[in-house]
């Protein structure tokens, strides 16, 4: 399928996945605060003193009159292979910003920017029979972009125990595609960038059981993004340059999101440990929809995670340290020659304390993983991962007294 002289190439998006050709490009390994080192999982955390956009519920967690902010920073490294040939590529750019605060003691929102689909691949030398004859051109296929999640959050505690939350997204990217194709004297040039946008409503729901456990319910909404494109054609013979086309806001087929169920459940042993399991389920098979290269099937994320922190709030600087792990599997939602492009990653990291006090962090996780196999869809993806967040907490109409 991918049979193309690999190259070695740095981007300033967030991917570099060959897989990011399909769709919209490839779902986003960006996260928020500490998320990302357990296993990009945590529907049942709350956000005391990070935040967890990954259910709007949880913004019932911040403390009274707390405000929270998050910048967040991605660097990736891609090795992909085939049978013979290998690639190398690195792409690292800004990730996500967000922000939260208590609106009173029963409810907290929040507003986050986060990419929701990255595109960065790059086919270089494609060799393509010309019909009829036994003469080949070269294609170089280079593609850039991909949608974005500006979102709102809302949640409410409707008892002690027991929280809800709202969340509405506006979607909106552009994908670029430039496709080179060179034959003898003559050289053609094809120029499409892809522009969708819509809107997207979740729900959420935490529940805490006692003290030691709490169970999250997360859903969004299956809606579709509308698009539109502007294609140009350019083309040289002989040397001499000529316009083929040039057209603007030509109509392409909406993209269908399916409806996600996520269910997640967190448990706190010996006030230290804190371990979180998170099922995921994208219903794609209802979208009935499929790409050039395959078909769209049901999707399943299994995410664990772990995080350790040996006191509460220990008088010694290390003893705030939060120490994370966790595991993520994808089953994948497109299945290529009948087989589901999935992929697994294991993650690593740990939460620096900024000040102890306020519980601003700088969060760095680590992420190691494989998308796809060489012996079923030909090409098998191996990347390495670096999430930086710098959380901050800050508390607002404090008044300060003096004796």
């Amino acid at each position: 399928m991918f049979g193309t002289q690999f190259i070695t190439a740095q981007t300033n998006s967030l991917t570099g996945s060959p897989y990011s050709l399909f769709g919209l490009g490839v779902q986003t390994n960006a996260n928020i605060g500490r998320n990302s080192a357990l296993g990009k999982g945590g529907i049942a955390l709350e956000s005391d003193h990070l935040i967890n956009t990954l259910n709007p519920a949880s913004f019932t967690g911040i403390s009274n009159k707390s405000f929270l902010l998050d910048i967040g920073f991605l660097g990736e490294f891609n090795k992909v292979s085939t049978d013979d040939k290998n690639e190398k590529r690195f792409s690292a750019n800004f990730s996500n910003l967000a922000i939260a605060f208590s609106l009173n003691e029963k409810s907290g929102m929040g507003l986050s920017m986060v990419p929701f689909t990255d595109v960065g691949y790059a086919l270089i030398g494609i060799e393509t029979n010309i019909e009829g004859s036994q003469d080949k051109f070269i294609s170089n296929i280079i593609g850039s972009g991909g949608l974005n999640d500006l979102s709102i959050h809302y949640g409410y505690k409707l008892y002690d125990n027991l929280s809800l939350g709202m969340k509405g997204s506006f979607l909106f990217g552009a994908i670029d595609q430039t496709e080179n194709i060179i034959f003898d004297e003559t050289f053609l040039n094809i120029t499409e960038e892809s522009f969708y946008n819509g809107f997207r409503l979740g729900l959420g729901l935490q529940y805490q059981i006692d003290n030691q456990y709490t169970v999250g319910f997360t859903t969004d909404f299956p809606t579709s993004l509308q698009g539109s494109q502007d294609r140009r054609v350019f083309k040289s013979l002989d040397f001499i340059p000529t316009d083929v086309e040039d057209e603007n806001d030509l109509e392409i087929d909406s993209f269908k999101l399916p409806l996600e169920l996520g269910f997640g459940a967190k448990a706190t042993f010996f006030n230290s440990l804190i371990v979180n399991l998170d099922y995921k389920g994208n219903l794609w098979g209802f979208t009935d929809q499929s790409d050039d290269i395959g078909d769209y099937v049901d999707q399943s994320i299994f995410s664990f995670g772990a995080q350790y922190k040996v006191k509460e709030l220990g008088l010694k600087y290390w003893q705030n340290i939060e120490f994370r792990a966790g595991f993520n599997y994808d089953s994948g939602y497109l299945k290529v020659n009948d087989k589901a492009i999935d992929s697994y990653s294991l993650t690593a990291g740990f939460g620096i304390p900024i000040s102890i006090r306020r519980g601003s962090m700088i969060n760095i996780s680590y992420t190691t993983g494989q998308r796809g196999n060489v012996s079923g869809i030909l090409v098998e993806e191996n990347f390495n991962m670096i999430n930086v967040n710098i959380s901050l907490k800050d508390i607002w109409f404090r008044k300060l007294k003096f004796n």
